[in-house]
Protein backbone atom coordinates (compact mmCIF):
# COMPACT_ATOMS: atom_id res chain seq x y z
CA UNK A 1 0.00 0.00 0.00
CA UNK A 2 2.39 2.26 0.86
CA UNK A 3 4.76 1.76 -2.62
CA UNK A 4 1.20 2.29 -4.17
CA UNK A 5 1.39 6.09 -2.30
CA UNK A 6 4.64 6.27 -3.79
CA UNK A 7 3.64 5.23 -7.08
CA UNK A 8 0.84 8.08 -7.16
CA UNK A 9 2.73 10.66 -5.99
CA UNK A 10 5.20 10.37 -8.06
CA UNK A 11 2.63 10.23 -11.03
CA UNK A 12 0.62 13.12 -9.95
CA UNK A 13 3.63 15.17 -9.35
CA UNK A 14 4.97 14.48 -13.28
CA UNK A 15 1.26 14.83 -14.23
CA UNK A 16 0.84 18.21 -12.52
CA UNK A 17 4.38 19.21 -14.02
CA UNK A 18 3.43 18.31 -17.43
CA UNK A 19 -0.47 20.32 -17.02
CA UNK A 20 1.74 23.16 -16.11
CA UNK A 21 3.96 23.74 -18.51
CA UNK A 22 0.62 23.51 -21.12
CA UNK A 23 0.17 27.07 -19.41
CA UNK A 24 3.36 28.28 -21.29
CA UNK A 25 3.22 29.10 -24.61
CA UNK A 26 4.36 26.38 -27.58
CA UNK A 27 5.57 29.11 -29.83
CA UNK A 28 8.04 31.99 -29.53
CA UNK A 29 9.56 34.91 -31.30
CA UNK A 30 12.89 37.07 -30.37
CA UNK A 31 13.24 39.92 -32.98
CA UNK A 32 16.10 42.49 -32.85
CA UNK A 33 16.19 45.33 -35.38
CA UNK A 34 19.67 47.75 -36.40
CA UNK A 35 19.93 50.97 -38.54
CA UNK A 36 22.72 50.35 -40.84
CA UNK A 37 24.63 53.39 -42.09
CA UNK A 38 24.62 51.99 -45.59
CA UNK A 39 22.44 50.93 -48.45
CA UNK A 40 20.33 47.66 -48.17
CA UNK A 41 22.53 46.72 -51.12
CA UNK A 42 26.06 47.03 -49.70
CA UNK A 43 24.36 45.22 -46.55
CA UNK A 44 22.87 42.16 -48.26
CA UNK A 45 26.37 41.38 -49.91
CA UNK A 46 27.72 41.71 -46.62
CA UNK A 47 26.34 39.25 -45.24
CA UNK A 48 25.05 37.27 -47.57
CA UNK A 49 28.54 36.15 -47.72
CA UNK A 50 28.95 33.82 -44.72
CA UNK A 51 32.81 34.06 -44.80
CA UNK A 52 32.07 37.30 -43.19
CA UNK A 53 30.16 36.11 -40.24
CA UNK A 54 33.28 35.16 -38.67
CA UNK A 55 33.39 39.33 -38.37
CA UNK A 56 30.57 39.86 -36.21
CA UNK A 57 29.51 36.47 -34.53
CA UNK A 58 28.59 36.63 -30.87
CA UNK A 59 29.90 33.17 -30.74
CA UNK A 60 33.35 33.40 -30.80
CA UNK A 61 37.38 32.72 -29.29
CA UNK A 62 36.20 35.56 -26.76
CA UNK A 63 33.70 33.04 -25.53
CA UNK A 64 35.65 29.25 -25.98
CA UNK A 65 39.40 30.27 -26.70
CA UNK A 66 39.43 26.48 -28.69
CA UNK A 67 37.00 28.11 -31.06
CA UNK A 68 37.43 27.28 -34.58
CA UNK A 69 35.35 28.08 -38.38
CA UNK A 70 36.12 26.67 -41.53
CA UNK A 71 33.48 27.03 -44.64
CA UNK A 72 31.75 24.91 -47.46
CA UNK A 73 33.38 25.41 -51.22
CA UNK A 74 30.03 27.89 -51.49
CA UNK A 75 29.84 30.91 -49.72
CA UNK A 76 27.47 33.11 -50.84
CA UNK A 77 24.36 30.98 -51.78
CA UNK A 78 21.31 28.83 -50.67
CA UNK A 79 23.66 25.64 -49.15
CA UNK A 80 26.73 27.72 -47.51
CA UNK A 81 27.67 26.49 -44.51
CA UNK A 82 30.31 27.71 -41.36
CA UNK A 83 31.18 25.25 -39.66
CA UNK A 84 32.39 25.81 -35.95
CA UNK A 85 33.37 23.70 -33.26
CA UNK A 86 35.23 24.65 -29.76
CA UNK A 87 35.32 23.01 -26.15
CA UNK A 88 32.70 25.30 -24.82
CA UNK A 89 30.23 26.02 -27.85
CA UNK A 90 30.20 22.33 -29.19
CA UNK A 91 30.61 21.67 -32.98
CA UNK A 92 27.66 22.43 -35.54
CA UNK A 93 27.00 24.76 -38.35
CA UNK A 94 25.08 27.10 -39.95
CA UNK A 95 23.80 26.18 -43.55
CA UNK A 96 22.31 29.29 -45.46
CA UNK A 97 18.74 27.91 -46.19
CA UNK A 98 17.25 30.91 -48.46
CA UNK A 99 18.35 33.98 -49.84
CA UNK A 100 16.21 36.69 -51.72
CA UNK A 101 18.62 39.30 -52.84
CA UNK A 102 18.37 42.81 -50.78
CA UNK A 103 15.11 41.71 -48.58
CA UNK A 104 16.23 38.35 -46.29
CA UNK A 105 18.35 35.25 -45.19
CA UNK A 106 17.68 32.47 -43.91
CA UNK A 107 19.62 29.71 -42.27
CA UNK A 108 19.66 27.03 -40.04
CA UNK A 109 21.94 26.28 -36.74
CA UNK A 110 22.47 23.03 -35.54
CA UNK A 111 24.93 22.61 -32.96
CA UNK A 112 25.88 19.08 -31.39
CA UNK A 113 24.35 16.58 -33.63
CA UNK A 114 20.93 18.28 -33.89
CA UNK A 115 20.69 18.73 -29.60
CA UNK A 116 20.45 22.43 -30.44
CA UNK A 117 18.78 23.82 -33.48
CA UNK A 118 17.52 27.12 -34.82
CA UNK A 119 16.23 28.61 -38.17
CA UNK A 120 16.38 32.13 -38.34
CA UNK A 121 16.31 34.92 -40.40
CA UNK A 122 18.34 38.61 -41.28
CA UNK A 123 16.01 40.92 -42.82
CA UNK A 124 17.08 43.81 -44.79
CA UNK A 125 14.83 46.94 -45.65
CA UNK A 126 15.38 50.29 -46.61
CA UNK A 127 15.37 53.10 -44.53
CA UNK A 128 15.85 56.71 -46.11
CA UNK A 129 19.27 55.29 -47.76
CA UNK A 130 20.22 53.19 -44.48
CA UNK A 131 19.41 49.73 -43.99
CA UNK A 132 17.03 48.56 -41.33
CA UNK A 133 18.33 45.01 -40.64
CA UNK A 134 16.17 42.88 -38.81
CA UNK A 135 17.38 39.76 -36.84
CA UNK A 136 14.61 37.13 -36.30
CA UNK A 137 14.13 33.64 -34.25
CA UNK A 138 10.88 32.05 -34.14
CA UNK A 139 9.41 28.77 -33.68
CA UNK A 140 7.72 25.79 -31.79
CA UNK A 141 8.35 24.01 -29.27
CA UNK A 142 5.17 21.76 -28.91
CA UNK A 143 4.23 19.63 -26.17
CA UNK A 144 7.49 19.39 -24.90
CA UNK A 145 7.25 20.46 -20.91
CA UNK A 146 11.03 21.18 -20.21
CA UNK A 147 11.07 23.23 -23.45
CA UNK A 148 8.47 25.31 -22.58
CA UNK A 149 10.07 25.81 -19.01
CA UNK A 150 13.44 26.97 -20.61
CA UNK A 151 11.48 28.92 -23.33
CA UNK A 152 11.90 32.24 -21.27
CA UNK A 153 15.23 31.51 -20.45
CA UNK A 154 16.38 30.73 -23.72
CA UNK A 155 14.63 33.80 -25.49
CA UNK A 156 16.02 36.41 -23.38
CA UNK A 157 19.22 34.43 -24.08
CA UNK A 158 19.10 34.89 -27.48
CA UNK A 159 17.84 37.96 -27.61
CA UNK A 160 21.26 39.17 -25.63
CA UNK A 161 23.25 37.59 -28.18
CA UNK A 162 21.27 38.79 -31.54
CA UNK A 163 21.70 42.70 -29.35
CA UNK A 164 25.77 41.94 -29.01
CA UNK A 165 25.55 40.22 -32.73
CA UNK A 166 23.75 43.10 -34.37
CA UNK A 167 26.16 45.71 -33.42
CA UNK A 168 29.02 43.75 -34.55
CA UNK A 169 27.39 43.65 -37.57
CA UNK A 170 26.56 47.43 -37.76
CA UNK A 171 30.05 48.05 -37.09
CA UNK A 172 31.57 45.26 -39.57
CA UNK A 173 29.30 46.32 -42.45
CA UNK A 174 30.00 50.28 -41.89
CA UNK A 175 34.20 49.78 -41.87
CA UNK A 176 34.09 47.13 -44.48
Amino acid sequence: MKLFKVFAGILGFILLFFIVSLLFPRTYKVERMVIVNKPVYESYAFMSDIRNWKKWSPWNSSVDSTFYTFYSKQSNQIGAKQYLGGHILGVGSFTITEAITNEKISYFLSMNEGLISAKASFVFADHNGRTKLSWVDEGDVGYNPFKRYMMSYVTGNTAKSFDEGLIAIKHAIETN
